[in-house]
């Protein structure tokens, strides 16, 4: 069963009972405008809750991806570097950015679940 968290800001990360992926919410992507370039993170760089791991271009801004849990990267999804606009299509799915491994479970369960993302995004 995936089980998805998110923060503030609108990156997620979804745990499958082995990997953990990395993305932007449908409504973070929205905001950006249509993706024209993704930055890809480097394979096996550790990285922390908060820091910025690559960047994203789209036709109305550019800005900093953050990683929203502790971890290292494992793998990216090579798919967007020719493709960018995937994010766009299918932000939760087919658009994740990049995977972890190492990522501590105290890191994931402070972000926020499904069911808090969307009150709180409702109420934004």
């Amino acid at each position: 069963m995936l089980e998805r968290r998110y923060t503030k800001s609108g990156e997620w990360v979804a745990f499958d009972g082995t990997g953990w992926r990395v993305g932007l919410s449908a409504a973070a992507a929205d905001e950006l405008g249509d993706i024209t370039f993704v930055e890809l993170p480097v394979l096996g760089r550790r990285v922390g809750a908060g820091e910025a791991v690559c960047s994203i271009e789209a036709v109305k801004a550019a800005a900093d991806y953050y990683s929203p849990v502790d971890g290292r990267i494992a793998a990216v999804n090579s798919v967007l570097a020719h493709q960018p606009e995937l994010i766009n299509a299918d932000p939760e799915d087919e658009g994740w950015i990049f995977a972890l491994e190492d990522v501590p479970a105290k890191s994931f369960q402070a972000l926020m679940d499904e069911t808090a993302w969307k009150t709180w995004e409702t109420g934004r």
